[in-house]
């Protein structure tokens, strides 16, 4: 049992290690945008599926400075790669996608992004 429980441990541990952070800066005609829902997807989904947020990995609301902070685990990775891409889009009030971008990023790295909305 307590090799089961120091197992579990060390697999949290390496997976906030390698976790990667994406600070996501939501915009529109300049201007910060706070409370902005932001949905995280991944980057190998086919449009039809960055479509409909239901797809989504996360998603995570602005703050008052118009950024969404979105910690992705290593799990989200794959196994073998070190890097992945992973797809932040904004929706308007009739579920159409107002403002998308992607970012790649490797396991363990911090990147800063900025997404205009109604630009597509």
């Amino acid at each position: 049992m307590l090799a089961v429980i120091a197992g579990a441990v060390l697999l949290t541990g390496c997976q906030q290690k390698n976790a990667a952070t994406v600070n996501v800066k939501v915009v529109k005609l300049g201007v910060p945008q706070p409370n902005v829902q932001v949905f995280m997807f991944r980057g190998d989904l086919s449009e039809a599926f960055l479509k409909n947020k239901v797809h989504a990995t996360k998603n995570i609301a602005t703050d008052e400075d118009g950024i969404a902070t979105f910690e992705i685990n290593s799990m989200s990775f794959g196994v073998s790669s070190d890097q992945a891409t992973f797809i932040f889009e904004t929706f308007d009030e009739d579920e159409e996608v107002n403002g998308k971008v992607a970012a790649s990023v490797k396991k363990g790295a911090s990147k800063d992004v900025t997404l205009n909305m109604d630009i597509l």
